[in-house]
């Protein structure tokens, strides 16, 4: 640990950096760090490589899987239903108007041979209401439903999604060059023996923003959209996705898990420069759980409660692993 008449001498003979420097700094940082985003988004568009389109379907998963189980549950229970009613009215016949229901049959099932024309005006057809949901009804039913569970609106949203998720996925891909750049324009203002804290804490900041981008990913996504279709299914809604809604979701919503899951790493940091300490840490706790609430909800991209509770509740447990690191840090210091 640097004496006092070492940190004096070392302001001494420091160059001291103007306003204009610390910009003129930022500017270059941010250049560089612009060059290697333009690099990552290049290799998510390499024909041979696929990443970005890859990327983009493995982006699609989480929603067309719930969506696809959603109409299975619900097929599942209209099954169950129709089998209950038919074993309490064996007898109970259905009767439907020939020509429109094979017509729409032949739609379905354009392969089979199956009347047309005159003959069939006037004639009927009867079958046990059991058979509603199996056979050539469930036919009709699997055919109403949405061929995909994503869609696109407008005839330039799936390419404008399509480069966006290139841009975040490239933004991933160069985010150790990027954070590099960041902690330098940090070590550029700090003295001599302050610099080597850069050093650490590069790759732990790199491993906590990745985390946070994984974990929203494979686990926050999921659950959250499965908690949201429970509304629909108790609303009685069947839904359907736009693809610029799920894209943007998928793609803004990790992005921030990984920015805010620097927390901890930023508090520390700030600690061991002498800007604040654990005391310091512990006295502001309430209003630092009411900044993370009101964080979490403006950022999420959309606006449930679920969203907002999935990132407020790791960036309040983040902040506490922030002052245990703190303080343990402040007793080795103080041993």
């Amino acid at each position: 640990m640097p004496t006092d008449q070492d940190l004096f001498a070392e302001e001494q003979n420091m160059v001291t950096m103007s306003f204009g420097d610390h910009i003129e700094e930022l500017r270059v940082r941010l250049i560089l760090a612009l060059y290697g985003l333009v690099v990552g988004v290049i290799l998510t568009l390499i024909p041979g490589l696929n990443l970005g389109k890859r990327i983009m379907t493995k982006m699609e998963e989480p929603a067309q899987g719930a969506l696809e189980q959603f109409y299975s549950e619900q097929a599942t229970k209209r099954a169950e239903l129709a089998d209950e009613q038919s074993s309490m009215s064996e007898e109970t016949k259905a009767v439907v108007p020939a020509g429109p229901f094979l017509a729409e049959l032949g739609k379905l099932a354009p392969d089979l041979s199956l009347p047309k024309g005159d003959s069939l005006a006037g004639k009927t057809l009867s079958f046990p209401v059991r058979f509603l949901e199996s056979g050539v009804i469930k036919l009709v039913n699997q055919g109403s439903r949405p061929s995909s569970a994503l869609i696109s609106l407008a005839p330039l949203e799936t390419a404008t999604i399509f480069f966006m998720v290139c841009l975040v996925a490239g933004l991933v891909i160069a985010s150790p060059w990027v954070f590099y750049q960041l902690w330098a324009f940090v070590a550029a203002g700090l003295y001599r023996h302050e610099r080597h804290y850069v050093t650490k804490f590069l790759p732990v900041s790199l491993g906590l923003f990745l985390s946070g981008v994984f974990l929203c990913f494979f686990w926050v996504l999921p659950v959250t959209l499965t908690f949201l279709l429970e509304f629909n299914v108790w609303l009685g809604i069947e839904p359907t996705l736009r693809l610029a809604d799920w894209m943007s979701f998928a793609t803004i919503l990790p992005l921030i898990f990984g920015i805010c899951f620097q927390t901890p790493l930023v508090m520390v940091f700030l600690a061991l420069i002498g800007i604040f300490t654990s005391a310091d840490y512990r006295s502001k706790r309430r209003i630092a759980i009411l900044v993370m609430m009101v964080i979490g909800a403006v950022i999420t991209p959309s606006q449930d409660p679920i969203s907002m509770l999935m990132l407020a509740v790791p960036m309040i447990l983040l902040y506490e692993i922030g002052i245990v690191m703190v303080v343990r840090r402040e007793s080795t210091v103080t041993s």
